[in-house]
């Protein structure tokens, strides 16, 4: 065991970004990883699949050839990280074909990085895709006992990384008081005029700040405000 969890554990509050990107980084060196990143995988339509780098190690000349080659959106890793709650283990000579006579162009940049074999460890909510920590490197693939260590590693990163997001947007909400009063009350199913009942307030003036508050979020109409604003942490 490497003590990837004890490194989070170990992290001081309130979390930082910063602080768990050298976290994943340290697990990843520990396990004898070069790359180490947190993708995200938006949910949509198979045509526009694509990971999305949000943090990681990665020096920007690699990143930029990853997409390039088309890796942000290699569908024998999307697949199984869609569907799939478990890690992926893999190896370049399988997935990418490093050993053929004439490589593809995929083949020969992840041979030339020596992103030869990793995991790559999706975390999934209640109904969709958090995201996925990925680790790679030039030795051979992680072990079972390897890799249900950064499983476990990626459940607690993930749940660490939405609280340090979910405190950064409480501290920018962009809310009046007033604002966020209404809405949630508007949570609640109360009315305009019931919301102008308890708050001691016309029904146009809570209107008027029900309006405001979808403009800010850049809504599409009330309902939608309140679940970006209770998603985001501003209603708390």
């Amino acid at each position: 065991m490497t003590g990837a969890l004890a490194r989070l554990a170990a992290l001081p509050q309130p979390w930082c970004e910063e602080a768990l990107k050298g976290a994943l980084c340290e697990a990843g060196a520990a396990c004898g990883f070069t790359h180490a990143a947190v993708l995200t995988l938006p949910s949509t339509d198979d045509n526009a699949l694509a990971t999305r780098l949000v943090m990681g190690n990665w020096p920007p000349a690699f990143a930029k050839g990853y997409e390039q080659a088309g890796l942000h959106r290699f569908k024998l890793v999307l697949g199984p990280l869609r569907t799939d709650p478990m890690p992926f283990v893999w190896d370049a000579e399988t997935l990418f074909g490093t050993d053929e006579a004439d490589p593809s162009p995929a083949a020969r940049f992840v041979a030339e990085a020596r992103y030869l074999s990793g995991v790559i460890l999706p975390v999934h909510g209640m109904s969709a895709l958090s995201g996925a920590l990925s680790f790679a490197g030039p030795h051979a693939p992680p072990g079972e006992a390897t890799v249900r260590e950064l499983q476990l590693f990626a459940f607690a990163f993930f749940g660490m990384l939405a609280a340090c997001r979910f405190e950064e947007n409480r501290r920018r909400n962009p809310l009046s008081g007033r604002e966020r009063d209404c809405l949630k009350l508007a949570m609640l199913g109360k009315t305009s005029a019931e919301i102008g009942i308890i708050l001691g307030l016309s029904e146009y003036t809570v209107s008027q700040y029900l309006s405001a508050a979808t403009r800010k979020m850049d809504a599409s109409n009330r309902t939608h405000a309140v679940a970006l604003a209770a998603q985001l942490g501003y209603l708390s």
